[in-house]
């Protein structure tokens, strides 16, 4: 599992794996319905959501988070033919296409939210969303992991210093920007 790598999975009370094809939330549709407006979502977005909040209430048996929550997703799409050659990497591979990270990310908090595991989507102070294909051999899935946050926010540019200064002393250390964005809370 790729979070893995990064967190120690006892650090999240919740873990779920559910499988099939990631659902980015739909645009909010508008009919007239005796001369007022109604806006719903979409019916393929509203029965995923559903259909994950059931699976999410199987494995929730406790009283929802009501307090701030970090959530990481790793959304695995299902892999295109033409990503299914030889040549082509076995593990996952990022997917810069439809639908977006945020929109796998809404669909999945108002899943949640339905299952009864936070009070509100609103909790959600910090994120995570790994968007990619699945394994040659790897099913279409969402894996989430959901813990409560009891630390406070830091700012990625230390007190003080300009973002000028924080680049310089990056270049200067030899450090790879990437290995300094997960200041907070890891």
């Amino acid at each position: 599992m790729s979070f893995m790598r990064r967190v120690d999975m006892a650090d999240f009370p919740f873990f779920a794996v559910i499988p099939g094809a990631p659902i980015g939330k739909g645009r909010g549709r508008a009919t007239v319905v005796g001369g007022h407006a109604r806006i719903y979502t979409p019916k393929r977005t509203a029965e995923w959501e559903r259909g994950t909040a059931f699976v999410l209430r199987s494995l929730w048996k406790s009283t929802p988070f009501d307090g701030p929550v970090e959530v990481w997703l790793l959304a695995a799409a299902p892999r295109p033919k033409r990503l299914m050659r030889k040549k082509d990497p076995e593990g996952l591979i990022w997917k810069p296409k439809t639908p977006d990270a945020d929109n796998i990310e809404k669909s999945t908090w108002d899943a949640i939210v339905m299952a009864g595991i936070i009070r509100d989507d609103c909790l959600v102070v910090k994120s995570e969303c790994q968007d990619c294909y699945a394994e040659k051999d790897g099913i279409p899935r969402i894996e989430i992991m959901i813990r409560p946050i009891n630390c406070e926010p830091k700012s990625f540019i230390p007190k003080g210093k300009t973002l000028i200064e924080v680049f310089s002393d990056l270049e200067d250390s030899g450090d790879s920007c990437d290995d300094n964005w997960d200041v907070a809370c890891f």
